[in-house]
């Protein structure tokens, strides 16, 4: 006889401590405190008046409030594909070869499920970004997790356990500039796992989110120089258009693991909001705003860096674009502690290094791409006189 139990796959599976942190966030403004949020990555800036205008002129089109084709507009895709092309020098086919997607969490799970078989296992490079180890347990897919070499300040990608690995599992997920740890790959790293995978015969999913935020020379793809097969890649407008609230990402590959992609798309969202992408496509003629949005970035992520160069209790650590650094802290409290002590006592939001796997603890991650113009200084200001007590 059946019984009613909650499933020990989904028991299994515990929530970061963000809505701690943003709960305790909540309470302290609403007492009146002053709080510097530098905990969830959700950017300063939203998208340009002209481009809101515009889409609000566009809402009376009964089109707009359909469904569009489970991949998106095919004239939405196209804006894509050509950025991608002037931009990147990656040349994409609109119709086959890249679906948008309610957001880069949901192509994640198209991704993975595409590309891998009840049981499967799949790597990934630790700190990780918590959602995508969600979506590989709840999935009942076996998680192996590779922990970075962190050394002179920064972090560097564990080859040698990669090697080792490969051969075990069905998909290694790169996350390229780094969540939490804001690492930019090398491109002479990226060649190499990408020829590493593809003698393993493992996919490779790559996870560029911050993409528009690489604040070093590095920005070479798989599919700059042929469109490799086993390379699944997806991402997010979220960030770089400042439209988080719109829910749009994209995800490309080939198109005969786009044909599967798309089932799972189907079931979860249908497809992707059709107001989003008439946004997007606005959007995306911005080039010198969506330029300044990121060079404001990079001016953040050089003024904390600085602010944490003076300190003593609370170090930075290397990150060569995204939003964040995961800085080390000097104390023996835990990461969770950690961040509580740092919102209680300076108001300052973060969210604790430990939510990223074992790796993590004794760190906490700082969105400084969170501050607006106004908030910069003396966020910054305390930053640098953070002190942690033994």
């Amino acid at each position: 006889m059946n019984s009613f139990h909650l499933p020990e796959r989904m028991m299994a599976i515990k929530m970061p401590p963000i809505a701690e942190i943003m709960s305790r966030i909540s309470e302290l403004v609403s007492s009146g405190r002053k709080v510097y949020s530098m905990g969830q990555a959700v950017p300063w800036y939203s998208p340009p008046s002209s481009v809101l205008e515009n889409l609000a002129a566009n809402l009376k089109d009964p089109f707009i409030h359909r469904y569009s084709p489970d991949p998106g507009f095919p004239w939405a895709r196209k804006a894509v594909t050509e950025d991608f092309r002037v931009r990147r020098e990656i040349d994409l086919d609109p119709l086959s070869e890249i679906h948008l997607t309610c957001g880069a969490s949901q192509a994640f799970l198209s991704a993975l499920l595409a590309a891998t078989n009840p049981g499967g296992k799949v790597a990934v490079i630790e700190p990780y970004y918590f959602d995508h180890v969600f979506a590989v347990k709840f999935s009942d897919l076996g998680l192996r997790s590779l922990p970075m070499i962190e050394i002179d300040g920064g972090w560097t990608v564990p080859m040698e356990d990669l090697n080792r690995v490969l051969p075990e599992v069905e998909a290694l997920v790169i996350v390229n500039p780094g969540n939490p740890t804001g690492k930019v790959i090398p491109d002479s790293i990226m060649m190499q796992i990408a020829r590493m995978t593809e003698e393993t015969g493992t996919y490779l999913i790559i996870d560029e989110t911050y993409e528009r935020f690489v604040f070093t020379d590095d920005t070479w793809h798989p599919w700059k120089d042929e469109h490799q097969k086993h390379v699944l890649t997806l991402g997010s407008f979220s960030k770089s258009l400042g439209m988080p609230g719109w829910r749009l990402g994209y995800l490309f590959g080939s198109p005969d693991l786009l044909e599967q992609a798309i089932k799972v798309q189907d079931s979860v969202v249908i497809c992707p909001p059709s107001p989003s992408q008439y946004l997007l496509a606005e959007a995306l003629k911005e080039v010198e705003w969506i330029k300044e949005m990121s060079e404001g970035v990079s001016k953040r992520l050089e003024l904390c860096r600085s602010a944490l160069d003076g300190n003593n209790s609370l170090f930075w650590r290397e990150a060569g674009g995204a939003f964040f650094t995961l800085a080390a802290y000097e104390s023996s409290m835990k990461a969770q502690k950690a961040a509580m002590y740092l919102l209680n006592e300076y108001g300052i939001g973060t969210i604790p290094g430990s939510a990223f796997g074992e790796s993590g603890e004794g760190h906490i991650r700082i969105s400084f791409g969170c501050l607006s113009d106004e908030e910069l200084e003396p966020a910054m200001k305390l930053l640098s006189e953070v002190s942690f007590p033994g």
